[in-house]
């Protein structure tokens, strides 16, 4: 398939039989050239008038685009009425180290943390409320019982009318994704196949392949970032970690893996410095942190 033909079908402008020979090709179940032309769009979006960003912030940024374009690709397959439209998205993005606060076109509000994307439809609230989110992001949704908000994370959906929830998408390789319910209710589902109901104080946690774990959380160290805060609370070394590769977007890695159970407890702010944050950790729980190379580091055991 020639991404100039799809190009012209999408601005529809094709003759009858192009139509038909582009949708007989839209209806396959894999169409590496509408990702190809998603992704050219969205690069070309990227370029105009905005500034470069880190590799490592892209690669934000393109996971949380590349899940909506998975959907999109599958709206097509169950013969989405207007593709043009699906083509049309708009991006939040948090490329720094500070909270941003957006509000969207309905009036409910996103936080979010550092290093966090997210992306929706240009037809955000005319049909429906669904955003694509990678990263960490705190929402206080408007209500609206004709159109429930939708957040995609990895594999979970969440659905809800009017509350206030928090989604963490790990960068671990195993897809963690902790939900969390602050006020009102919200409705998880994974690919279909699963849906469960949290009531406040509730964080649903989801391994890829796992079967999903409800449990209690603290409601200062999940909203710690909110606060311009990073707190741990009998929080393993792994967890430690992971929050924060995702607020400075680095990578530190456990030379130990016995390690990975270690229980931190501690408060830093957000304007720390990582190096800082790391020493501190180091001295009081006995570890040494290794700088291998720009932005990665090594865990291992002191001497």
């Amino acid at each position: 398939m020639d991404k100039q033909l799809l190009e012209k079908y999408f601005k529809g402008h094709c003759s009858q039989e192009e139509v038909a020979q582009v949708e007989d090709y839209l209806a396959l179940q894999d169409t590496p050239v509408v990702d190809e032309l998603l992704m050219d769009k969205w690069e070309a979006s990227q370029q105009n008038g905005k500034p470069k960003i880190h590799r490592l912030w892209y690669s934000v940024a393109a996971a949380v685009i590349l899940g909506a374009i998975g959907v999109i690709a599958m709206l097509w397959h169950t013969g989405h009425p207007n593709p043009l439209m699906a083509m049309k998205w708009d991006t939040l993005m948090n490329n720094g180290n500070k909270i941003q606060l957006f509000t969207m076109p309905d009036g409910s509000e996103v936080w979010l943390n550092a290093h966090t994307a997210v992306a929706y439809n240009h037809q955000y609230n005319q049909a429906d409320r669904e955003l694509w989110l990678n990263g960490e992001g705190y929402f206080k949704v408007v209500a609206d019982d004709q159109r429930p908000f939708k957040v995609h994370a990895g594999q979970l959906t969440s659905t809800v009318l009017g509350t206030e929830f928090n989604i963490s998408t790990s960068n671990k390789d195993d897809g963690s994704i902790q939900i969390s319910l602050i006020q009102g209710k919200i409705a998880v589902s994974i690919k279909d196949t699963f849906t469960k109901v949290l009531s406040p104080g509730q964080m649903l946690q989801y391994t890829n392949g796992q079967t999903p774990v409800l449990q209690p959380f603290s409601q200062q160290e999940v909203l710690d970032w909110k606060s311009g805060k990073i707190y741990f609370e009998n929080t393993t070394l792994a967890d430690a970690l992971t929050k924060l590769q995702q607020r400075y977007g680095c990578s530190i890695t456990l030379a130990d893996k016995s390690l990975a159970g270690k229980k931190v407890s501690g408060e830093f702010k957000m304007d720390m410095s990582l190096d800082k944050i790391l020493a501190t950790l180091a001295y009081v729980h006995n570890l040494n942190f290794v700088l291998v190379s720009d932005h990665t580091y090594r865990v291992t055991k002191k001497q």
